[in-house]
């Protein structure tokens, strides 16, 4: 009779700070790491989305274009684009080696809460609160087309 193999266990969390990141933005609203983990991203109520290099501590890009707060972001696969989400309630489409903004999505009636990619980086899914009701959050989801997978009209 064979005994089933013992699951592996886990990485251990780190037990000590290694870096400590100076903002400069205020209350920072979320941190998001792209996805092979050499980069972040902070939100901040001073309307500023930043790209920092964690492990060394650096600041790389300070990103600017959100009329309110930003409240989330995320990066595309291939970490060419970023979108974020803010209290504006617009979504923004922005390039990472520019830092310009690509395009800006409007037509939430509440702010942005979270926003991210699908895996090729051609649609953008946002999400607000447009209310609370007794049962819970009234939610509206948004589906973004980046601008050239659009149809011609």
């Amino acid at each position: 009779m064979a005994f089933p193999e013992p699951k592996p266990r886990p990485p251990e969390l780190p037990q000590k700070r290694l870096k400590t990141l100076d903002c400069g933005q205020g209350a920072v609203r979320a941190v998001r790491f792209n996805v092979d983990g050499n980069y972040c991203l902070t939100c901040g109520s001073d309307k500023t989305l930043k790209l920092w290099n964690p492990l060394r501590g650096t600041l790389l890009r300070t990103y600017s274009g959100h009329g309110y707060e930003v409240l989330d972001a995320a990066g595309s696969f291939d970490n060419s684009s970023l979108c974020s989400g803010g209290g504006d309630k617009a979504v923004v489409l922005w390039d990472v080696a520019s830092g310009q903004v690509v395009r800006k999505f409007r037509g939430h009636a509440g702010k942005v809460n979270t926003v991210q990619f699908n895996e090729e980086a051609t649609v953008i899914l946002s999400v607000s609160a447009v209310g609370i009701a007794a049962h819970g959050g009234l939610s509206q989801c948004r589906r973004w087309m980046r601008p050239e997978m659009a149809c011609p009209v």
